[in-house]
């Protein structure tokens, strides 16, 4: 009871999150009369990992391929392929979400790259502002659930799972989602009648579609290269830094020798912040396992219910509840553990869990009141956060629904595993 107090008071108190969990682990070490230097020791070895350096170089990548003019040329790819269909621009934008996110790995990042051109871009289009915020923070939540994602490599690292298999079952569950979403947007924009624009000519889709050329190759080459062997997941996020200075200097033109300081500077903070947050909570997870919390979480959970039907439904409604409250690497680091061996008793794959864990995280970012995407569409849009909040809500609703057709439904994560 003391290690919930310390935990959720120092929430409610504002804490940082990575101070949060090293504080509660700390209590609860000394209460077990454990060493102190072996703590320090235990976030030493959390961080020390071969994998886990390819987490600053995905993110040094991606805030490269911004500043180098990326997210304006997928922009103009697909409103030029799909800008002329019924919804063409809200199409246009959840299509750019998607393709930035297989860039970035980031939702709050491909809500800001893309929001900020497209959500003036709905409203100058008889869209409500409230809907195309949602829109564009729902589909910017496929940055952490498209590959190359951030959050489903930390989960890699903490459940023992080959990062190259979770980015390829992430592939068809974030396809199915943007899906779902653009299926939404059309089906509003007919209702509504909303103006599409002149079809292009076959010129004027590919002149867009060689501008965003070398853009939309990186993913396909980096994907290709871990799953192929060629390349482990950290080699391959190093070389789509090479990829992406050479792109946005050489080829776009638009990246500057004098950008990549600052573009370096605001990648090592990012980078520190998750770091320190596996650090820490490396120390938590290590106690936890001493107390055997993890078997008594999956006794009370199983001695619920021994139907897994039931039982992923409370998986899932604990991990929408997490995702509202805590940063998604935290909730990985601290629920996987906990979570992953009550799954497999009832025989899910840990891989199929994997996805279920990173897309309920990704809805978190819609929800209040840690949302990431809320205040980036915030900012933007220049809404309120209740109105921003309003405009996610049916998007919440739809994800969810989503998500229990990936849960119960396997065969959309594993279908491209060997």
């Amino acid at each position: 009871m003391l290690l919930v107090f310390v935990f959720l008071g120092s929430l409610v108190l504002g804490v940082p999150i990575a101070i949060v969990i090293g504080l509660t682990a700390v209590f609860g070490l000394m209460d077990s009369g454990i060493n102190m230097q072996v703590a320090a020791r235990r976030m030493f070895s959390g961080v020390d990992s071969f994998t886990l350096m390819s987490i600053p170089f995905f993110i040094f990548a991606g805030d490269l391929m911004l500043k180098g003019g990326t997210s304006r040329r997928l922009v103009n790819f697909a409103s030029t392929t799909f800008g002329w269909i019924t919804g063409g621009v809200s199409v246009t934008a959840v299509a750019s979400c998607m393709l930035f996110s297989a860039l970035s790995g980031s939702s709050p990042a491909t809500v800001a790259a893309v929001g900020s051109i497209m959500i003036p871009n709905l409203v100058e289009n008889k869209y409500p502002p409230r809907f195309a915020v949602g829109l564009l923070c729902a589909a910017g939540s496929l940055g952490i659930i498209l590959p190359p994602s951030i959050t489903m490599l930390v989960y890699g690292v903490v459940a023992e799972q080959s990062i190259s298999q979770l980015f390829v079952a992430s592939i068809v569950p974030g396809l199915f989602i943007g899906f779902v979403l653009i299926g939404v947007a059309v089906i509003y924009s007919k209702v509504n009648n909303f103006p599409v624009n002149e079809r292009p000519t076959f010129r004027a889709v590919v002149k867009s579609f060689g501008e965003a050329f070398m853009s939309l190759l990186m993913p396909v080459v980096m994907l290709y290269s871990i799953y192929a062997g060629i390349a482990t997941v950290t080699e391959a996020a190093a070389v789509s830094i090479v990829y992406s200075f050479l792109v946005g200097l050489f080829v776009h033109k638009e990246l500057k020798l004098r950008d990549i300081l600052p573009t370096a500077k605001k990648s090592v903070v990012m980078t520190s912040m998750i770091m320190f947050v596996i650090a820490t909570t490396d120390i938590f997870n290590w106690y936890l396992t001493i107390r055997q919390v993890p078997v008594q979480m999956a006794q009370v959970i199983l001695q619920i219910s021994d139907y897994p039907i039931v039982i992923l439904l409370l998986v899932n409604i604990l991990l929408l509840i997490a995702g509202m409250v805590l940063n998604p690497s935290a909730a990985v680091m601290v629920l996987t553990p906990l979570l992953l061996p009550v799954v497999r008793d009832i025989g899910v794959n840990p891989i199929h869990f994997g996805v279920i864990m990173i897309v309920n995280l990704g809805i978190g970012f819609l929800t209040p009141p840690a949302g990431l995407n809320l205040f980036v569409a915030a900012g933007i849009s220049k809404l309120s956060m209740i109105e921003v909040v309003k405009g996610c809500l049916p998007f919440v609703i739809v994800m969810i629904i989503a998500l229990m057709v990936i849960t119960y439904v396997p065969w959309l994560s594993l279908v491209f595993l060997k």
